[in-house]
């Protein structure tokens, strides 16, 4: 399935192709597998090199061109990350319900944000 978004999608289809579901499953199961004494690091780091290789790995991989697409998919790990807890939690900064909050609002914003690229 092409990554890029385009005129003929639903808006279902836009959210799936603009949350990079590959990466947050990656931060997933390497966050899962951290032991605990190192986790404050460790979450932290893999956040930002996951963070990082979302736009790269959206470009190289899945062929995604559009330069808002890329950007938006690449917020969206980290709105992910945030309402997962991750290095947030370890930090002390996490707020479950403000979480919550953007989560929703970001996964309902982000198909009106992005428009397909124009071909030509």
């Amino acid at each position: 399935m092409p990554r890029e978004v385009n005129k003929t999608q639903t808006y279902q289809d836009k959210i799936v192709k603009l949350i990079p579901t590959e990466i947050v499953g990656a931060y997933m199961v390497l966050a899962g597998i951290i032991p605990a004494p190192y986790v404050k690091l460790w979450t932290l780091i893999i956040s930002i090199v996951l963070l990082i290789f979302t736009p790269l790995y959206l470009w190289r991989v899945s062929g995604v061109a559009n330069t808002a697409q890329l950007i938006v998919s690449t917020i969206s790990f980290a709105v992910w990350v945030y309402s997962l807890g991750g290095p947030f939690a370890a930090w002390g900064l996490y707020q479950p319900f403000i979480s919550s909050v953007i989560l929703v609002l970001w996964t309902v914003a982000i198909p009106v944000i992005v428009y397909p690229q124009k071909q030509g």
